[in-house]
This record gives structure tokens, C-alpha cells and sequence, in this order.
């Protein structure tokens, strides 16, 4: 019996010294993880979709600046796919960023299809003094057969800015 609890012992040691190793290496990784590209492609299971950092696009009627948040998709085999995206206004620290609305777009999409790109013109948002921040975050899903796979986490574009 006495056999049984020594066992034991070296398990939990290499236990814990298992588990130090993977918070030592996951100390290491967090800043790289961190550091992501900023116009990350989310790939799903046949689909890829980019945000592109936000564009001048020209004026309206008005006069009013316009910006063009561009989705860069590409699916190499029959999907439909459905996008998310979120308009973000980019603020400093204590301030929270601005949400400045939320589009939906549903594609049907193969390899013949080459590379979409999907444009979203909108009127530049005046919030402040100074230049405009704008970014814009995707995320997405893709189904085939009636099959949808569930939502990707979103994915962030570059930070563009833009005299108001």
C-alpha cells in the first residue's frame, strides 16, 4: 500500500512542474499573441475574410467625407457565408472606442468566384476635435448544405485616420 502513495508523489510533481512549464511558456507567447497583424484573415473552414483598413471614398452631396470599409472574402469550394460588421470610432485611454453602427452581408461564393471584395461606403463620423480614428471588426460564418458552422471571433482592420 505504501507502494501506491509513492507512486502517487512523482505524478503530482511531474503534475505541477507540467503546469509551471506551460504558464512559464504561456507568459513567454502572451505579448506575440498579442501583437497580431492588424488586417488579420479569418480563416474558417473553406472561407477566408479580411477587413481592410478603412478608405477615403470622396464626398456626398453634402459635402460630407465618405469612408469605404472594405471585406476582402475568398471560399475555395461552394459556401454561403454571412458577415458581421462593426464600424468602430478609435478613442484614447479613459474613453471608450465608438461604436458607429453595424452591418450584415450574406455572399454565395466558390473557387470560381476568385477574390470579393465587399465596399461599405459611410459618412465620416464628426465625435471630436481633431482627426477621426476609424477601424472596422468582422467576424463570420459559412455554411454548405443547409450546414452553417458557428461564428468566428472577430477580426480587426488596420486604424485609419481621417481630418473631419
Amino acid at each position: 500500500m505504501s507502494h501506491s502513495s509513492t507512486t502517487k508523489k512523482p505524478h503530482t510533481v511531474r503534475r505541477k512542474v507540467a503546469l509551471l512549464t506551460a504558464i512559464g511558456l504561456g507568459a513567454v507567447a502572451a505579448p506575440f499573441a498579442l501583437a497580431a497583424p492588424a488586417q488579420a484573415a479569418g480563416t474558417s473552414y473553406a472561407c477566408s475574410v479580411t477587413p481592410l483598413s478603412p478608405v477615403f471614398a470622396g464626398h456626398n452631396s453634402s459635402g460630407q467625407k465618405l469612408v469605404d470599409y472594405r471585406i476582402r472574402v475568398y471560399c475555395n469550394t461552394d459556401r454561403y457565408i454571412n458577415i458581421t460588421q462593426e464600424r468602430w470610432e478609435e478613442d484614447d485611454w479613459p474613453n471608450g472606442d465608438d461604436h458607429l453602427g453595424t452591418s450584415y452581408f450574406s455572399r454565395h461564393l466558390n473557387q470560381y468566384s476568385g477574390v470579393v471584395t465587399i465596399s461599405n461606403v459611410r459618412t465620416l463620423v464628426d465625435g471630436e476635435i481633431g482627426n477621426e480614428e476609424v477601424y472596422q471588426k468582422v467576424r463570420f460564418q459559412e455554411g454548405s448544405n443547409g450546414v452553417w458552422s458557428p461564428y468566428t471571433g472577430w477580426y480587426h482592420s488596420g486604424v485609419t485616420s481621417m481630418s473631419n
